[in-house]
């Protein structure tokens, strides 16, 4: 059927209808979208000011260089802020990237995680501790994965450990130091932080397995933070085959304790590690846990409880020695413990909570040497929406950066920020200027162990050996690869009290 109208002939057809309708509908559609974006955006804010440079590297090149060294990473940011502002958007790998003001923007990011952004690291981190890890994980996932990982870091589980971190301290510096003239600190310092993490994690004892781990871990690390190339003899390659021989070794432990526990013959101290519960203590639903989970996580509680722990240490033994009045109240400290424990008929080579918790000056002065020298430099969070912060528009899928970069060396927040001052500690810091240990959801939950097993480690230390610089005057760089250390990796000389 046809009909004619103003010399124009439309066929009238189910079809026509069918079309007619759907250029309407889009028609409709896109007049809506046009007035609403000229709505939302007319009086858009402006994004943060900065420099994304060329597509994909952007920045990537000069921050990894920067990264290198303290006082490089330290001046990056003083550059970038002196022309842009404390906010500032910049490009890694491919990333927008937003760095946010101190405190703040830290404040923001941190409070506002799992709402408006989620945890968010760079590909090549994410590959190297697996897909199961917790550090990589959000929301949901996020909580229970840290429900099986909590639980042996809170503080009734720390009293329980303390006994064996006590006895690992002893047979360390009478292996180690005992009969020494000279050591490289950090080398030493890294037998024993991995020891310790090792023992907790898997009852593993000193010998060649803890050797190899000590070496791929060496790789590993420095694979974190490099370009990401997959190339023979770039040091992302390195890491990655370091992880698979990780993997590998952590198959063959699985694999032993499985039949220790078949045949029960499992040791007494390994019926209280990590392992052996992850292997026999199903969860709430009554499964057991995967062995990506357990490869994942022991990998990344190696790696927290290893390289952080004897970098800190080692600095910590190089500013002592740079501070002799600082030397001298802690050794105070720990004379007062010694003097304590014997009056009162206790044996002076245990050490309690209750002597961890008077180790009052002693946590101070790691304070200090983690403030001027930070294990974690910041963190980074994926916006899930658009977000207005402090008049600047931030997009959905830019990342934010909180950092301790400024903060810590600002005399706004600290006075005198470069001077070694253990007695700042006896107040707090202003809320979100000081993170060592990372904040919001994410917060690192062994930081407790971590304090315990340095301060047991000084503890013995301080009791039965004197020590100096071998390079007395030395004053940095300070090398970061990717935590600080000194270029000599802290040489001392030491002499036995």
């Amino acid at each position: 059927m046809a009909t004619s109208w103003n010399g124009l002939s439309f066929i009238f057809s189910k079809e026509s209808y069918m079309t007619l309708i759907l250029i309407l509908a889009v028609t409709i559609l896109w007049l809506l979208w046009s007035v609403s974006s000229y709505f939302r955006y007319r009086n858009r804010l402006p994004v943060p000011p900065g420099n994304l440079g060329f597509p994909f590297i952007g920045q990537t090149v000069e921050f990894l260089l920067a990264n290198g060294t303290t006082d490089g990473i330290r001046l990056w940011m003083q550059n970038k802020i002196s022309k842009h502002g404390p906010i500032f958007k910049w490009r890694f790998l491919g990333y927008t990237m937003v760095m946010m003001d101190q405190p703040e923007g830290n404040k923001f990011v941190l409070q506002n995680e799992g709402t408006s952004n989620h945890i968010f690291w760079p590909f090549q981190i994410c590959t190297l501790l697996g897909p199961e890890s917790l550090l990589i994980q959000s929301g949901e996932r996020h909580k229970l994965a840290r429900l099986h990982i909590n639980r042996f870091f809170d503080h009734t589980a720390i009293s329980r450990y303390l006994h064996g971190v006590n006895l690992q301290a002893i047979r360390h510096f009478a292996d180690h130091w005992q009969g020494k003239e000279q050591l490289v600190a950090l080398d030493v310092i890294n037998l024993y932080t991995l020891s310790i993490i090792c023992n907790l994690l898997m009852s593993l004892e000193d010998g060649p397995l803890m050797d190899k781990f000590l070496a791929e871990f060496d790789i590993f690390t420095k694979g974190a933070f490099c370009l990401p190339i997959n190339l023979p003899g770039f040091q992302y390659n390195k890491a990655l085959k370091a992880r698979k021989s990780l993997l590998e070794m952590l198959d063959g432990l699985l694999e032993q304790r499985r039949r220790e526990i078949a045949e029960a013959r499992v040791p007494e101290a390994s019926q209280i590690d990590i392992l052996q519960k992850w292997l026999t203590v199903p969860d709430e639903e009554g499964n057991l846990l995967p062995d990506s989970f357990i490869k994942d996580n022991l990998i990344l509680l190696l790696l927290a409880g290893f390289d952080t722990s004897s970098r800190t240490l080692a600095m910590t033994i190089y500013y002592i020695a740079r501070n002799p009045h600082v030397y001298e109240e802690i050794i105070q400290e720990h004379k007062s413990i010694l003097e304590e424990k014997r009056t009162s008929g206790k044996d002076d080579r245990e050490l309690t909570t209750e002597d961890i918790c008077a180790m009052k000056y002693t946590w101070r002065v790691l304070q200090e040497t983690l403030r001027l020298q930070p294990v974690l430099l910041g963190g980074h969070r994926k916006t899930v929406r658009d977000l207005e912060y402090k008049g600047y528009y931030i997009p959905e899928g830019w990342v934010l950066s909180w950092n301790n970069r400024d903060s810590n060396y600002s005399p706004k927040y600290f006075k005198d920020p470069l001077n070694f001052d253990p007695s700042r500690w006896e107040e707090r810091s202003p809320p979100f200027t000081y993170l060592p240990f990372g904040g919001g959801s994410h917060i690192c939950l062994g930081y407790e162990f971590a304090k315990t097993a340095m301060c047991t480690f000084i503890h013995h230390l301080v009791r039965s050996y004197s020590w100096s610089l071998v390079n007395p005057n030395y004053d940095g760089p300070f090398i970061r690869d990717p935590i600080a250390r000194t270029l000599d990796k802290t040489s001392i000389i030491v002499k036995q009290l």
